[in-house]
């Protein structure tokens, strides 16, 4: 945000010189508007001296705002209420009601381009169970998969290149506890503090009965997933339960490297792959380089980087529902960067980032594919098998 504004009340350091005055007992409008900008990226806490738990305490301050604070606030809590109830965003897609199309989401949202771009039909069907185990029994045998919302309902051929590949390479299924719901980061992200401990329970509840690996194909789930202990920092019991949880999760990068023997793909064609690196994967010091050494099998293929590193794609999750402006400001930054690559494909695995790229590619009209690395690397492999 600095970057693109100048401004240092939109650096932690800024933010945190408010939450010590006075002003954090009464928070005006303008003061709730200055911590709504934040993306949560983590970039301020990565490099802070004194390893201040900058996102925490930026999410703690949220938590006593007014339920209206920030712009656009009830775009962001309807689409957060979605994410949070499984059961209705399955109905809107079973009955063919695209998100894109409610009223409530008015016409100049990003959203509803972002939306538009995903698939145009949930993973239903035959094919789809032939490949996974649903049901009420999560200690089946086969990979555990944590799916997330994005690749559950609104763009299945994510879940479903993941199977394949799981199957393809592991020699097994993968196991999908239908208790399973959000993770849970928007609602902690936006301050609701007690819908995320909910949904924790309930995902840990989900896969309590199996063992071994919990795979997730988000980045960003995982990085949630992984910090669920934090959320019972004064439960006991449950604290317990989450770290034993946490400690199964699995990134789809990391969990494929991992495999022996490591799987090796072909390229169909020359192609320039620029893999974004999302911001959770990227400062969170765990598995970062899982995505770069699983692209690097990819024979045939040229992996390219922005001259000047990675950059922040402008998402952050609920931060563009509310500053659309500022968030593609951001991204204009990491587009030029990537397009001077030379890349022919954007390789993400985070569900935010996907959907930034594609609509910021999109309405630049710039001739480059945006694809999750699973549907990247099922690209390359005749899996019909």
């Amino acid at each position: 945000m600095y970057r693109v504004t100048g401004r240092e009340s939109l650096t932690a350091r800024g933010r945190l010189h408010l939450l010590g005055t006075e002003l954090a007992a009464r928070p005006s409008a303008a003061y709730e508007d200055l911590f709504a900008q934040c993306l949560l990226c983590g970039a301020c806490e990565n490099v802070c001296p004194r390893q201040l738990p900058i996102r925490r305490l930026t999410v703690e301050a949220r938590s006593r705002f007014s339920f209206l604070y920030g712009r656009h606030p009830l775009r962001r809590s309807l689409v957060r209420s979605v994410l949070a109830r499984p059961v209705l965003l399955e109905r809107l897609v079973k009955t063919g009601l695209a998100l894109e199309r409610l009223v409530l989401i008015p016409r100049d949202s990003g959203l509803r381009l972002k939306l538009a771009l995903l698939d145009g039909e949930p993973a239903t069907g035959a094919a789809a169970q032939q490949e996974t185990a649903i049901g009420p029994d999560p200690a089946a045998a086969g990979v555990q998969y944590f799916v997330g919302c994005l690749a559950r309902y609104l763009q299945p051929s994510i879940a479903d290149a993941t199977r394949r590949l799981v199957r393809r390479f592991s020699g097994g299924s993968t196991v999908e506890p239908r208790r399973q719901g959000c993770c849970g980061l928007a609602a902690w992200s936006a301050g609701d503090r007690e819908e995320a401990v909910r949904l924790a329970k309930q995902n840990i509840e989900a896969f309590a009965a199996s063992t071994g690996p919990v795979l997730t194909s988000c980045v960003s789930c995982f990085a949630h997933l992984k910090q669920y202990a934090e959320l019972f920092a004064d439960d006991p019991e449950w604290r317990e339960e989450a770290e034993r949880f946490s400690r199964r999760v699995r990134e789809f990068s990391a969990f494929m490297v991992e495999l022996d023997p490591a799987p090796l793909f072909r390229s169909p064609g020359r192609e320039r792959i620029l893999y974004h690196e999302p911001c959770h994967l990227r400062f969170s010091g765990e598995n970062r380089e899982a995505p770069r050494a699983l692209l690097r099998r990819v024979e045939g293929a040229v992996i390219v980087e922005p001259e000047e590193g990675p950059h922040c794609c402008g998402q952050g999750g609920l931060f563009y529902l509310g500053y659309p402006e500022m968030g593609d400001r951001i991204f204009s930054r990491a587009c030029e960067a990537a397009l001077k690559t030379g890349a022919t494909v954007v390789v993400t695995g985070c569900s935010g980032c996907l959907l930034q790229w594609r609509s910021g590619l999109g309405v630049r009209h710039a001739p480059v594919r945006v694809l999750h690395p699973a549907l990247f690397l099922a690209d390359c492999l005749d899996i019909d098998s």
